[in-house]
């Protein structure tokens, strides 16, 4: 019996720990950026980086599911006393049974339906990213980091020769020209940002880079009609845009919405946008 009542403080201790490291880590991934944007700016936040609080956050869940189910066994009669009426028969309609589930269900069809206030949490989540996208920044392509010195130099039209002098000019340690962007950043203690503002050519707007201009906070949740109204874009000849690539645009469409169609990020849709003025 002393063996069982050690394991029920074990489980339950386990369980509260758990939760607690998946309430933070969730918490983290919350407000962390994009993830092009994290590893292209090797983005940290108290000494973490966004993979290491999602590889977490997942270990963790798994170690509160193994525990939680270890507690509903200890505490299986309570709970089946939960759902006993007053006659002691178990029911499936029992008042306190019914809110619970209800409880899950809206927050559970809220967050699919984009009621508030679930939506609202989920907008304040993409301003968080955009915020960080507006910080650091977008590599000029998907994967950019991954990519070797050589077949990024002539992606953004920079000499890979000319490339390797500027980075060691800088101090920036170069192997060789084959190696990826990710591994010159982490031999560095570097992020691959840094390397591609060393090399990119002068001269030229380059994929992914946004000027000052085109800096509207919380772009990805501004309307066409909002944007419009700033006097940043053209609303008939945009939404007539956007309807010849396949999108059924409309004035309150959000730009997210839009560049998702679109398969591009809402910051080169913008720029798309602007040159239709």
């Amino acid at each position: 019996m002393n063996e069982e009542i050690v394991m029920k403080k074990i489980i339950s201790l386990t369980l509260a720990f758990s939760f607690l490291v998946m309430s933070i880590t969730g918490m983290m991934l919350y407000i962390v950026p994009k993830g092009k944007v994290a590893y292209w700016a090797n983005w940290e936040m108290f000494g973490l980086t966004k993979s290491q609080y999602g590889g977490i956050h997942i270990t963790s869940m798994i170690l509160f599911l193994v525990v939680t189910i270890w507690h509903i066994y200890y505490n299986w009669k309570p709970l089946m006393n939960y759902l006993k009426n007053s006659t002691k028969q178990i029911t499936l309609f029992k008042k306190e049974l019914l809110i619970a589930l209800a409880l899950n269900f809206l927050f559970v069809g809220g967050t699919l339906m984009g009621i508030q206030p679930f939506q609202s949490v989920l907008d304040i989540n993409e301003g968080i990213k955009t915020y960080w996208e507006e910080q650091y920044g977008s590599p000029p392509y998907g994967h950019a980091e991954e990519s070797s010195l050589q077949s990024f130099s002539r992606r953004i039209g920079a000499n890979v020769q000319e490339a390797i002098v500027l980075l060691k000019a800088k101090g920036i340690v170069v192997e060789n020209k084959s190696q990826t962007l990710l591994q010159i950043a982490q031999k560095n203690n570097i992020s691959p940002k840094v390397i591609y503002d060393t090399i990119k050519p002068k001269s030229g707007k380059l994929a992914g880079e946004t000027t000052a201009d085109a800096k509207v906070s919380f772009l990805g949740r501004r309307t066409l009609e909002e944007l419009a109204g700033m006097h940043k874009i053209n609303l008939e000849k945009s939404l007539l845009f956007l309807q010849e690539k396949g999108f059924d645009a409309t004035p309150q469409s959000q730009m997210r919405e839009a560049a998702n169609a679109l398969g591009i990020t809402p910051y080169e849709l913008f720029d798309k946008l602007k040159t239709l003025q």
